[in-house]
């Protein structure tokens, strides 16, 4: 799979990446949505955020091959024998490779100039480890973009993905996804675009504003016509309940 993957990248120039870092409920659904509307543009949806092992794993390599990869490692009946030709570039190259392989899918690579993915699950990200995670991203996607979607945690915290969980459990989760994104406005605030869901749906020129500004620092640009696309997708249901329906049918059956 892995030379498979290498023949499909190198039939073009480098991508560019550009993830989605937000909570349950924020409207990033929508977000996505109107990333893709972007010319040459793939962002994926969810997937367990598995960076987080990735990283985790690399760093366990690095750390053992530092350990013991010197000396007598090179030979066979050392108990270590080969832990020194573990390399963190190779972990680095493979991930990579993986990941874009995995997001690209069944999609023609040379039609797609910048590739990523929306997720909730940042929140798995230690306190302690996120300096670490960033670098070891930074070096895995390198120039990755970082769109930070927020909402009202009030209004956020009683949506659909966070009522089966506590409110105290909810409420760090979302709070944790909002020191990360802080994180990021401070370390590499120029690679970070903020979208607000309460302007995004807001209509007018607000959300125009919005809108343009989102189109621009993906991909440089936004026409009239791209907007009205953009704007156009604002009319279609995204996530497990468009618009609310099921919330407000929910409610309607609520006894009085």
């Amino acid at each position: 799979m892995y030379d498979r993957v290498l023949r499909r990248l190198r039939r073009q120039p480098q991508l560019d990446y550009v993830f989605v870092v937000t909570y349950g409920r924020s409207g990033s659904t929508l977000v996505q949505g109107l990333l893709n509307a972007l010319p040459g543009t793939l962002v994926r949806g969810e997937n367990g955020f598995y960076l987080a092992h990735f990283f985790r794993a690399t760093r366990t390599a690095t750390q053992f091959r530092k350990r013991f990869g010197k000396g007598t490692s090179d030979q066979v009946t050392n108990a270590f024998y080969g832990v020194g030709l573990s390399k963190r570039a190779s972990f680095l190259q493979a991930i990579r490779g993986l990941v874009t392989e995995s997001l690209l899918g069944d999609v023609d690579p040379s039609t797609v100039q910048r590739i990523g993915f929306k997720e909730i699950r940042w929140f798995h990200i230690e306190p302690d480890e996120t300096g670490a995670f960033f670098n070891w991203l930074d070096d895995a996607f390198p120039g990755a973009k970082f769109v930070l979607n927020t909402r009202d945690i009030d209004s956020t915290r009683g949506s659909g993905f966070w009522q089966d969980k506590g409110p105290e459990e909810a409420l760090a989760a979302i709070t944790r996804v909002r020191e990360i994104q802080q994180f990021l406005r401070e370390t590499r605030g120029e690679r970070c675009f903020e979208t607000h869901y309460e302007a995004i749906t807001s209509g007018g020129p607000e959300a125009d504003a919005e809108l343009r500004a989102l189109a621009t620092f993906v991909t440089g640009s936004c026409s009239d016509a791209l907007l009205a696309s953009l704007k156009k997708v604002l009319e279609t249901g995204y996530g497990p309940n468009p618009f609310g329906k099921s919330r407000k049918a929910t409610t309607e059956e609520q006894p009085s």
